[in-house]
């Protein structure tokens, strides 16, 4: 009787062991993007030209890239002033990092002069 207990406790172990496993592997595998959405109004068009061209080259070290830009066809509630910009991430990290270092941060009052904005950082849906 004893080593029948013995090899069950041993068995439930190792199924509850398995089971945590899995569930961390599966939650190492979870990717989730991040996205940088801007509401631009532009104010002075030739400041806002000069910014904008430096932006690609801020976003390589990334991976990033433009996915929205544009004017939005409101539906519902006031239309933004300005156009919609949205950068992809591949992670909340990269895209925190991105606009809070050198060279995109030193950018961003270029922006401010030549613009009005309103900027946010998302963490996108579990790919």
């Amino acid at each position: 009787m004893k080593q029948t207990t013995k090899l069950v406790l041993t068995l439930l172990a190792g199924f509850a062991l398995g089971a945590g496993a899995i569930q961390v592997l599966q939650a190492q595998g979870v990717k989730k993007s991040a996205y940088v959405i801007a509401e631009v109004e532009v104010t002075d068009a030739a400041a806002f030209q000069a910014y904008a061209a430096k932006v690609p080259d801020t976003l390589k070290p990334y991976n990033a890239r433009i996915v929205v830009r544009g004017k939005p066809e409101s539906k519902e509630g006031a239309a933004p002033r300005g156009s919609i910009v949205m950068v992809a991430f591949d992670s909340l990290a990269d895209a925190e990092k991105w606009y809070s270092t050198p060279p995109y941060s030193d950018l961003i009052p270029e922006r401010q002069k030549a613009a009005t904005s309103q900027v946010y950082i998302v963490e996108g849906l579990p790919q």
